[in-house]
């Protein structure tokens, strides 16, 4: 419709729309996000075995990486599990200690109200910046090489 001009997205959202110019960003990390007191929020990394015993929340609006990898952690660890409708409900959920969550880094809005640790996984989910297929002005393409630039060596 022409209402954006860069649209950041994930890759399997928007792969299928002939008109858009995929720009790679990075590959968003799994992480485990719980409550900054928890015992787990002390770990560098978190294994599969680690989640044994506790409470995951599951589904939502999961990419398809993530979702493969909740239902491997809950086939291999019998842990407890509930869906969570969106990751901001999961988030209120973490915080009122009715379980923690598995969530993609480029969620982590950095305000350390959460702990965020890698998860042991190599799955990972590939976010793009998109642009009008047609559009080749010099500036638009600048802003994305830039932003694209500022991005490749983050990690999330």
């Amino acid at each position: 419709k022409g209402e954006y001009d860069v649209l950041f997205d994930l890759y399997e959202n928007v792969h299928h729309i002939p008109e858009l110019a995929m720009h790679p960003l990075f590959d968003s990390k799994i992480y485990l996000v719980t409550r900054q007191d928890d015992e787990l929020a002390s770990r560098t990394l978190i294994h599969e075995a680690d989640l044994a015993g506790r409470t995951l929340m599951v589904g939502g609006p999961s990419p398809e990486p993530l979702r493969n990898v909740q239902k491997r952690v809950v086939a291999h660890t019998h842990c407890q599990y509930f869906n969570s409708e969106s990751h901001d409900m999961s988030l209120t959920y973490v915080a009122s200690r009715r379980g923690i969550v598995l969530a993609p880094g480029f969620l982590n809005d950095g305000t350390g109200e959460f702990c965020w640790t890698p998860f042991a996984c190599k799955e990972t989910i590939p976010c793009v910046l998109c642009t009008h297929k047609e559009d080749r002005r010099p500036e638009l393409l600048d802003f994305v090489r830039e932003l694209i630039r500022r991005h490749q060596d983050q990690f999330y």
